[in-house]
Order: C-alpha cells, then structure tokens, then sequence
C-alpha cells in the first residue's frame, strides 16, 4: 500500500501584532483514494520543556496547546543530546515499518500483526470509518499475541498495542489489556482513550465477537513508562523503535500480573534506540 503525505505551514499578522500559525495536513490512501485533512491555527506557543527540563525548540507551535501533565523532576532515563532526524511522515514511516518487519523471520513474526499507519486517524473521521473496519476485518488479530497500531493525532506518534483480545477471560497467564506507549508523555496520551474504547468496541462488533461493550470497556489501558524525546522530530522514530524492540524480545504471554515487568527501566535505552536508528537509516 503506497501512503502519500503532504503539509504546509503558513504565518499571518493580525491587528495585535501576534502570529497566528496555521498548519494544513494532507494524508492520502494512494490504493483506497481515501484522504484526510488536518487544520490547526493557534497562537504563537511558549517554548516546550520535556520532562527533563530541557527546551524542546523545534517542537511544533500547536503542540504547546494540548494540555500537559505537569513536570515531574524525577529522571526515569538519562536523556543524551538528540542526533538530527526528519520528522516522518506517514509515507516514510510505513516504508521503514516493513522494512523492519521484513528483517524478521515468518516464525518470529507469526504472534504479530501491524495496523496501517492511518487507519485510526481515518477512524476518526466519521466518512472513513466504515472503511476501515472493513479493511481490519481481513486481518486475524484474534489470534495475535500483540497487534500494534500506530497512532500520528496532532501531528504527532505514539504507539497502541492490543494484547491479546482473542484470550479467554479465565486465563490465568494471557491477560487481555492495551498498553500506550508515548515518547511525550508531557501532552497526556491519555486524552486519546475515548476514541480509542470507540475503536475497539467497534472491532469487537465487526467481528461479531460475543463481548458485550460493557466487557469490552473494561479492558484495561496500560501507559507504561519510556524514554522521552529530546526534541520535536524523534516520535515516529520511537514507535518504529518500540515495534522493533516487541517484535525482537517481547515475551510469549502477557498477564497482568507484576506488570510492567519485562517493561523495566534497563529495557529501553537512549544507547539501544540511537543505534537503532543508525541502522535503519543506513539502509535507505
């Protein structure tokens, strides 16, 4: 499936001398001839600090104005000075997602499927969603240990991962449940969980699951703790890392019980992502 994306920025005065920004985002399903358009006109932001503290300069403007979580002065990862990285769009990033899904072996792939890049932001344009239900349809995530679906809302990545949903209720070792994970915490990825229980009730029901939404509802929403990025262009690159790293060492069964376990602190580290990268990028 070949994805085009295209953006522009624009700047304008108005009578009080304040810039008012506005950013058009263009996604288009070159094989669906599906697109959809994001608009955002903001003031003018303040600089951004991660979590860190540090200043976030080439952060977009528009970002500044989804609420945040506040500053926390606990380190959780030593951050080191971010290498220069393109911000991705959903073409670049769907071409590096099959390059690293293809670097691993049909066995070690087979508890695994990936969503399209654009499938839930076209979900939530009312006019796209039909579609893409019908087009998850034909993938058999109810058999899939894990199922990972990016997210790119508000010009910005993070990434979803259903665990497995075909699982029984009384298993003991396999727990249902959702993790998020996101590299800018500071934006408060839980403001994406309404649109995202929509979503997932509305799978269960295309596949005509015997789940009633009430039970669907309760399945939990995990937002484990990550790296954060140190600037405004690393957030597709960290959902690309976070897949690479679930598909090399994620474990077979994964149970609440002593969550986040195998998620610790030494699991993700700036040193591991940075090559990561360097990999990846040497190959394009």
């Amino acid at each position: 499936m070949r994805l085009r994306s295209a953006s522009s920025l624009k700047t304008s005065k108005v009578a009080n001398n304040e810039v008012i920004y506005v950013k058009g985002e263009t996604e288009t399903n070159s094989e669906h001839g599906t697109k959809i358009v994001y608009t955002r006109r903001r003031k003018k932001g303040k600089p951004v600090r991660d979590v860190i503290g540090s200043v976030i300069s080439s952060l977009p403007s528009y970002l500044s104005d989804i609420p945040r979580r506040p500053r926390t002065k606990k380190k959780k990862f030593k951050a080191e000075e971010a290498l220069p990285r393109p911000k991705l769009d959903s073409g670049v990033f769907d071409n590096n997602l099959v390059k690293i899904w293809n670097s691993f072996s049909e066995d070690k792939r087979k508890p695994f499927a990936y969503f399209d890049s654009l499938w839930f932001s076209l979900y939530r344009a009312a006019s796209s969603k039909d579609k893409v239900l019908t087009w998850i349809k034909k993938e058999h995530i109810f058999s899939k240990a894990y199922v990972f679906v990016p997210i790119v809302c508000w010009g910005h990545w993070s990434l979803l991962i259903f665990c497995h949903f075909g699982e029984s209720l009384q298993s003991t070792t396999r727990s249902r449940c959702m993790l998020l994970l996101d590299s800018l915490e500071m934006v408060n990825p839980r403001r994406l969980e309404p649109d995202i229980r929509r979503f997932v009730v509305d799978i269960y029901k295309a596949w005509d699951r015997p789940e009633t939404k009430n039970l669907i509802y309760q399945i939990p929403l995990l937002v484990p703790k990550v790296p954060q990025q140190r600037d405004g262009n690393e957030c597709g690159n960290f959902v690309l890392y976070f897949i690479n790293l679930f598909l090399r060492c994620a474990p077979e069964n994964f149970s609440m019980g002593g969550y986040p376990y195998f998620m610790k602190k030494d699991w993700f580290t700036f040193e591991d992502f940075d090559r990561f990268c360097e990999r990846l990028y040497s190959l394009n």
